[in-house]
């Protein structure tokens, strides 16, 4: 019997498991800069954790999320995305009782049913942050900066942002009714799924990945016709700010969010260069108002994003943004007999611990097939342990770079390729 890994899953190893977790090095390393501490929650949930914040007529509710009862008969889903488990965690937590702006990002695997395709699988790993605290337009536009500052310390340089605004509740709330008399004479030209929105959440016909390209889509009101006094002015501080910051966006009104927890500014970030991956998201985010306070919990603001890890490990093999991640072999022990591969073992744990990558071969006492490890591993040195070696504690060491070979104490190999390094 054979085993394959499930569809829509997939392996990292040697180079990729490197450009994977370098991709994760990067991302702390910008992140830590603006405040964010890291929060890690369970793989799965109550499956109501989901349906509450993502919304019942979502496509993650009702056709991706993987969700099953465990022996107590309890449903439980595989987290879809991470906004709901952070938010689960820090009303159940109580992180919200002491004072400030809390700032937290997770990274870490999701599962979602969909059809696998080139940056997009059934197991995905993501990355994202939220904050909780206050609601502010600078706020909004700090995080919107953190995201652009990530990408552009990956070398993804030519993006864009594409933002909007989907208005306040009440703007909300007057946009729905309008979708609704809108869309209620073009119903035969929606998708079953549409369908079902017109009357449950009108606004997520807009984000349908069937009709978006339809005419009846393009022409629809837009939210900008529709917002409140108060919407208006703070998007307008959210543009004057990004303008500032000197970020590149573009607003699109067409923009909406795909979860029932937005409000106000919802982002995303497109690619904006010449190549194959040209007008394709690679991040998404915004504004909520009430997730919290649906939870059940006080009434405190947020805004986040999130991004897929595979999806911009992808463009950076595609556009060679990579470093290069090859752990090249400092040394290289020989050894001639059992008692000098003993002698080997101690030589490459005290290299170790100075910090040097050290091979030997376990197996082979004779020279011709060590020689052969070392002609595949290209070492910086070679030493060679054998009997004589031993007797007079001072072992050969090779220089192999510089095609030099000398005779050194046992007792000052350690500082003499330190030095050298």
């Amino acid at each position: 019997m054979s085993y394959q890994k499930v569809k829509g899953t997939q392996d990292f190893y040697n180079v990729e498991a490197k450009k994977f977790r370098y991709i994760e090095k990067e991302i702390r390393q910008v992140i830590a800069n603006y405040g964010f501490e890291e929060v890690i929650t369970p793989i799965f949930e109550n499956t109501d954790v989901f349906v509450r914040t993502s919304g019942d007529t979502s496509d993650i509710v009702t056709k991706e999320m993987y969700t099953f009862l465990d022996k107590g008969d309890r449903s439980l889903t595989l987290r879809p995305e991470g906004t709901a488990s952070i938010a689960r965690c820090f009303l159940e937590n109580k992180l919200y009782a002491t004072p400030g702006i809390k700032k937290y990002f997770y990274f870490g695997p999701m599962f979602r049913y969909e059809r696998p395709q080139a940056g997009r699988y059934r197991e995905f790993n993501q990355f994202g942050v939220e904050i909780y605290g206050e609601s502010s337009p600078y706020l909004d536009c700090e995080v919107i900066l953190s995201a652009y500052k990530v990408f552009n310390n990956l070398g993804i340089k030519k993006i864009k942002l594409k933002i909007n605004t989907i208005g306040d509740f009440e703007s909300r709330k007057q946009y729905a009714i309008a979708l609704q008399n809108y869309f209620k004479n073009h119903l035969d030209e929606l998708c079953d799924d549409c369908k079902n929105r017109y009357t449950k959440n009108p606004m997520r016909i807009l984000d349908c990945k069937v009709d978006s390209k339809k005419e009846v889509l393009v022409n629809a009101p837009k939210i900008s016709d529709f917002l409140t006094i108060e919407a208006k002015e703070y998007f307008k501080n959210v543009i004057d700010t990004l303008k500032y910051l000197n970020i590149p966006y573009e607003i699109d009104p067409n923009l909406v969010r795909g979860l029932d927890y937005y409000t106000d500014t919802v982002f995303e970030f497109i690619i904006d260069d010449d190549n194959e991956f040209k007008g394709l998201a690679i991040c998404a985010g915004g504004r909520y108002a009430d997730m919290i306070k649906n939870f059940g919990g006080p009434d405190i603001p947020g805004v986040g994003y999130a991004f897929g890890v595979e999806r911009v490990m992808n463009i950076m093999t595609s556009e060679n943004l990579f470093p290069s991640l090859n752990n090249d072999l400092d040394v290289l022990i020989i050894s001639l007999d059992d008692e000098s591969k003993i002698a080997a073992l101690k030589l490459a744990d005290e290299l170790r611990d100075e910090g040097m990558y050290v091979e030997m071969d376990y197996k082979n006492n004779s020279l011709k097939p060590q020689f052969k490890l070392a002609d595949r591993l290209n070492p910086q040195y070679i030493i060679i342990i054998g009997e004589s070696e031993r007797q007079t504690n001072t072992y050969t060491v090779k220089d192999v770079q510089n095609k030099q070979e000398i005779k050194i104490a046992k007792e000052k190999i350690i500082n003499f390729i330190k030095e050298k390094k």
